[in-house]
């Protein structure tokens, strides 16, 4: 009672200036609790960009990462991808709601953020948005892994690509020691979606009956008559 009389004797303006401070100081408790979540997607975004010095990029792309139906236990559940481009580079950026409506970096993720610069030389890059273990169930219900899913973004600085495949597998290093060209001819080869007319990025859904090793990745850019105009090799 006492605390109350006293309060109640401050003079409003006062107590309207504290009481404002109280809501402030709250509302950055919950901030903080969040871990620095934002209201949406591309908020959350743009922080990454001034975190990392990247400067406000052109938002190009956006979307959720469906998990693959053989993956029960994914940890890429509600994720979502944005991407945006400034100076001919692109920043890739995997977000997680907090509490339902706050956004934040998917920190688990083994690659939240990156950062793609195709150039001249090389007009393909790649990242990657998503990696799963698939399962399969045996007669009892008993889930057995038996391979791995993989989503990769490519992005294009050559105008004249316009369709994009991509191969990958997953190589032990005795094998690359061996054939040093091992996924020229070995892997899963899948023609990527382009995410938009003329977009420039293409996503690449691809599944492994396998499991253990390198990743071993291999892009190849075709222009509008199907001629191959570049072909990304790992060194």
């Amino acid at each position: 009672m006492r605390l109350r009389e006293h309060w109640e004797d401050l003079p409003i303006c006062l107590r309207a200036v504290l009481s404002a401070l109280f809501l402030v100081l709250a509302l950055l408790l919950l901030w903080w609790l969040s871990g620095w979540a934002w209201p949406t997607r591309a908020l959350a975004h743009r922080a990454l960009e001034r975190e990392h010095l990247f400067g406000r990029g052109e938002i190009v792309a956006e979307g959720e990462i469906t998990r693959f139906e053989d993956a029960p236990h994914s940890s890429q559940q509600g994720t979502h991808f944005v991407v945006s481009e400034r100076d001919g580079r692109y920043i890739v950026s995997l977000l997680r709601p907090k509490w339902g409506f706050l956004w934040r970096i998917a920190e688990d993720l083994f690659w939240p953020y990156q950062v793609l610069i195709p150039t001249e030389e090389d007009p393909l890059a790649y990242g990657f948005l998503a990696g799963d273990p698939l399962y399969t169930a045996d007669g009892s219900g008993l889930l057995h892994a038996y391979g791995w899913g993989e989503l990769l973004l490519v992005v294009s600085a050559d105008p004249d690509i316009v369709r994009v495949e991509v191969t990958m597998d997953l190589v032990s290093q005795d094998e690359l020691e061996q054939d040093p060209d091992w996924g020229l001819h070995h892997g899963v080869t899948v023609e990527a979606t382009e995410t938009g007319p003329g977009s420039g990025l293409w996503l690449a859904p691809i599944i492994l009956e396998k499991s253990g090793g390198t990743v071993y990745v291999v892009l190849r850019g075709y222009d509008a008559a199907g001629e191959l105009v570049y072909t990304y090799i790992p060194q």
